[in-house]
């Protein structure tokens, strides 16, 4: 029997998978197409394909995103996206490999969501399951004794201080990109009286939203006007959309300030010397490492491929089991 060593990030947005050695890593949207067939709603796609199917469907079709601020709202829904994702990955029929996963979820969940997340693994038919909190799994990649780590997602970031023997502080927070999208769909109902979707503003986000100062960028953006009902169409510039990035960003900045003051004197030093780590896909917005440097009064690093952080450290551990066993502070780790 083949035995298969994957690494999921579990994300709100989207699921990251790295295989063991890190060669192959796939990221697939969160989603899952749901279709009325017979009477009956089946689920019929899932992740990318899932979005294609409700573009070319015809039938009574809907999507469903099962993982909401990192933990399950719809099991059902979640347990069949990964039998689907790790089916395309894995060679031949998944259910005859031995598939072993190290599941990396959010610092902030609880026992029981941690459960929820582990028990949907086994019933997508997967052999071995370890519960890992993300920044561990970062923590995995950099060979400091100490590491200042902020994960920003899409509906949630996470700031936690991590040494080789686990997370000394840390903690969640319900803020992330799809923050600024909300944002900026907000902004632009009351300023312009446009109606535009998620997908617009996201967009809108990737396409013109950041941090720096001097940027005049500007882009024409396509709406319903919420009173006449039709179609309009106005000049958005990157300055009027920077306040809104800006009040995101501080909900961030606050929290991790709050944990500045939590530093253990014996990290303290190192955490001075090499500054704070950024990861997720949020660290990629323009300008945000000076931002926080300025805020914050120290270095900051954003990591290779921030996306993929999570799930290329949390592979590092098929390799060191007994470094994944301390961080875990379980003795025998039967995996």
């Amino acid at each position: 029997m083949n035995k298969i060593c994957l690494s999921v990030d579990i994300g709100s947005k989207n699921i990251v998978i790295a295989d063991k050695e890190s060669t192959s890593i796939i990221s697939e949207p969160s989603v899952v197409a749901t279709a009325n067939l017979n009477s009956k709603f089946e689920n019929v796609a899932a992740g990318a394909e899932a979005l294609r199917y409700i573009a070319n469907s015809s039938n009574n079709a809907q999507l469903i995103y099962p993982i909401k601020n990192g933990s399950v709202d719809n099991e059902v829904a979640f347990v069949y996206l990964i039998k689907t994702l790790i089916n395309n990955i894995a060679p031949r029929k998944f259910l005859k490999n031995y598939v072993s996963v190290i599941a990396n979820v959010s610092c902030g969940l609880t026992n029981i969501e941690k459960r929820v997340i582990e028990e949907a693994f086994y019933k997508a038919g997967v052999k071995e399951v370890v519960i890992v909190e993300s920044p561990l799994s970062v923590k995995a990649i950099n060979n400091d004794k100490a590491m200042f780590l902020v994960n920003i997602g899409s509906s949630n970031t996470e700031i936690a201080i991590v040494t080789d023997e686990g997370i000394v502080n840390g903690c969640s927070i319900n803020v992330g990109g799809d923050d600024i999208d909300y944002a900026i769909i907000d902004y632009i109902s009351d300023k312009y009286k446009l109606v535009i979707n998620k997908t617009s503003s996201e967009d809108i986000k990737l396409g013109l939203a950041n941090l720096e100062e001097n940027d005049l960028s500007t882009i024409i953006i396509k709406g319903k006007a919420v009173l006449q009902n039709t179609k309009n169409e106005v000049k958005l510039t990157a300055t009027e959309l920077r306040p809104l990035v800006q009040n995101s960003i501080d909900k961030i900045v606050e929290v991790v300030a709050q944990v500045c003051m939590m530093i253990p004197k014996a990290h303290l030093h190192i955490i001075e010397q090499n500054g704070i780590y950024l990861c997720g896909g949020g660290s990629k917005l323009s300008g945000l490492a000076n931002y926080l440097k300025e805020r914050l009064f120290v270095d900051i690093k954003i990591m290779d491929e921030p996306e993929f952080a999570v799930a290329v450290g949390g592979s590092k551990f098929f390799f060191d089991k007994g470094k994944l066993a301390r961080m875990l502070n379980i003795d025998n780790l039967n995996w």
